[in-house]
């Protein structure tokens, strides 16, 4: 004979931590993640660093490059645009993500196509 048997699950660690949660939000005076201003750092391309540069169309990766050379961001835009594929509709938005390899910061550009190029 087999003999079922019943297991009550222990909620309590759980209630601990969310009653440590409520009182963390609720009754803290500790200043917000959210509220603290980001590092103020400037994204800067010399012909010296190596850069990495991406372009996304509705989330698929369109077109992609890796070299020196260029001296601002939209030489890298100007770049990667002849290199889009020309089925991209006008008016479409694309997003350029260009990375620093050398000093490792990536920047994201948004530019629509008969617009920003």
């Amino acid at each position: 004979k087999v003999t079922r048997g019943y297991i009550k699950i222990d909620f309590s660690p759980a209630w601990e931590l969310n009653e440590k949660v409520i009182d963390f939000i609720f009754f803290s005076d500790k200043p917000s993640q959210r509220e603290q201003k980001p590092k103020d750092e400037r994204f800067k391309l010399s012909f010296r660093y190596q850069v990495h540069g991406t372009a996304f169309f509705q989330g698929r990766k369109v077109a992609e490059l890796t070299d020196v050379g260029f001296n601002n961001v939209d030489e890298v835009i100007e770049k990667l645009v002849s290199l889009l594929p020309d089925d991209i509709p006008p008016r479409s938005m694309v997003l350029f993500k260009i990375e620093n390899r050398d000093k490792k910061q990536t920047a994201v550009y948004e530019r629509t196509k008969g617009k920003g190029f």
